[in-house]
């Protein structure tokens, strides 16, 4: 009886090799690629097509997780706990300076040279019709170290020739949250404000405010591009283990990337309520203020060369990377 039995087991597993070599083995699970993010209408409705199964690859899923703050984004970087995460232009080689073994695999936020998401906004009954008017005036920013507001700051120094320094320069920046801009410039305890993303546009549609400094337009004139203000990343010790998720999972983010413009009102409508704006109101931010494409544009290079530059004279890196290959992942996709 044994020997029937082994070989009834023998017989099968021949069966069964003959036909996953006539079949194919079975195939392999996909790769897993966490993505850190926050809680933002623009970061939302970029990764909606892939949350919501309009777009996949077998090979690859990308499962997204919301942080609740930037200091916890940024604790998030530093503990390497989620496999691609977004920073600022000025965080990647501050990061690698740092230690950490990061590579940039695409752009994710890039602004629009004609829209105004890094503009510095007074009320518009004030006095102040230019940054000089500001000398020795207040500024409230979310954070100085804040991407929008590094990037006002070069502005002001390369550009107007001012001192931008965080202390000691010719301003006041005052950090305050974001939600209490309004009733401090409204109040008088500042006399300006740095509005970033979506509440740039939301804000002062209605012409409740002026802008003083059109930031993003003088930052395309300075870098001879339009400035991409924030990267995703990823480790490089995870990258060189497995390239090929990372390959599927970048394509896929750029896939989900263009299914937002290409299907405006299905995804804007159905981000917008999450954050109690309205659709119009996002689809006109993410299409005159901001440009998402989660891929490298042509002078996205040239332009973080320079931008690094900016924050070597200002004292925020200690180097130069010589070249922007040394934080661009080699796999990169592209627009």
């Amino acid at each position: 009886m044994r020997k029937l039995i082994s070989k009834s087991i023998g017989m099968l597993g021949l069966t069964m090799s003959l036909a996953l070599a006539l079949h194919g083995a079975p195939a392999s699970a996909a790769e897993t690629i966490t993505y850190g993010s926050l809680p933002d209408p623009g970061y939302d409705a970029v990764v909606w097509a892939i949350e919501n199964g309009k777009v996949s690859d077998p090979n690859v899923t990308i499962k997204v997780e919301r942080v609740s703050s930037i200091p916890a984004l940024m604790q998030a970087a530093m503990t390497q706990q989620f496999n691609l995460l977004p920073n600022g232009i000025l965080s990647m080689p501050q990061m690698r300076e740092s230690g950490l073994p990061i590579k940039i695999v695409s752009t994710l936020l890039r602004y629009h040279p004609q829209g105004h998401s890094a503009d510095l906004w007074v009320k518009a009954d004030s006095p102040y019709k230019t940054m000089q008017d500001l000398k020795g005036k207040t500024i409230a920013v979310a954070s100085v170290e804040a991407q929008n507001v590094i990037s006002v700051r070069w502005v002001i120094a390369e550009r107007l020739g001012m001192n931008a320094d965080a202390v000691g320069g010719d301003f006041r920046w005052v950090e305050m949250p974001a939600a209490q801009f309004e009733a401090a410039l409204q109040a008088g305890r500042v006399d300006a404000a740095a509005f970033s993303n979506v509440p740039s546009y939301t804000l002062t549609k209605g012409g409740a405010y002026r802008s003083v400094l059109h930031g993003s337009k003088e930052l395309e004139q300075m870098y001879g591009g339009p400035m991409p203000s924030l990267f995703l990343f990823g480790y490089e010790n995870d990258m060189s283990k497995r390239p090929d998720a990372y390959v599927a999972a970048s394509k896929l983010l750029k896939a989900s990337a263009q299914y937002v413009l290409k299907n405006q009102d299905e995804v804007f409508a159905a981000v917008a309520p999450k954050y109690k704006i309205s659709k119009e109101d996002l689809q006109t931010w993410f299409t005159t203020y901001a440009q998402m494409p989660l891929a490298l544009g042509p002078t996205d290079k040239q332009v973080m060369m320079k931008a690094w530059q900016s924050g070597l004279k200002m004292g925020m890196l200690k180097k130069v990377p010589a070249s922007p290959d040394e934080l661009v992942w080699s796999q990169a996709v592209t627009e």
